[in-house]
């Protein structure tokens, strides 16, 4: 049957025009979620790379968008909008729930069975503090490269920062970790 004639009346409006008529007009924030849900998801999955909490994330995301249209000043785009919202939420539930992968970790050979998965997993509790510990400036765009898998220059774009800058500072992140994780060598 084909979409309605009022449906093809929002698919025809920008962003910010749908963004002006949601106060007055659910069906026009409707329209905002068919046409960025997949970015959305798409997003937050590199971040968590698990289907059903970067759904969970996602919907989450279009929720605070919907409360927060009002402090919205359309600076930036929608979309760009919509992927901070969703990157700070899944940074978020990546870091409270410790969901870091762990190939990355190196394995003694001197241990085997019990005492190597001991060893293991008090030094992915130890590399998830030390995360944790590093400020916020050079934490976002670690945990983005390593984690969310973005590049440099996607990171520079998000975060709205240099490119050279994003570089120093995930250097920075990487010289404080060893670090901190000398101990472990």
């Amino acid at each position: 049957m084909g979409p309605s004639r009022h449906t093809q009346s929002y698919a025809a409006l920008a962003d910010d025009e749908l963004v002006a008529m949601v106060e007055h007009d659910l069906e026009a924030f409707g329209e905002l979620v068919r046409r960025h849900q997949d970015f959305v998801f798409g997003a937050a999955l590199r971040i968590v790379r698990n289907p059903v909490v970067a759904q969970d994330l996602a919907q989450d995301a279009f929720v605070r968008a919907y409360r927060g249209l009002g402090a919205f000043e359309g600076r930036a785009q929608v979309r760009s909008w919509l992927y901070r919202i969703v990157t700070n939420l899944a940074l978020n539930t990546v870091t409270r729930r410790r969901e870091y992968p762990t190939e990355s970790i190196p394995e003694r050979a001197t241990l085997s069975g019990p005492e190597r998965q001991a060893e293991l997993a008090e030094l992915r509790h130890r590399l998830n503090d030390v995360i944790e510990g590093l400020p916020e400036s050079l934490r976002r765009p670690l945990v983005l490269r390593e984690f969310g898998r973005l590049s440099y220059q996607e990171i520079a774009d998000e975060m709205d920062l240099p490119l050279n800058t994003v570089r120093t500072r995930i250097l920075r992140a990487r010289r404080a970790m060893r670090e901190d994780m000398e101990a472990w060598r």
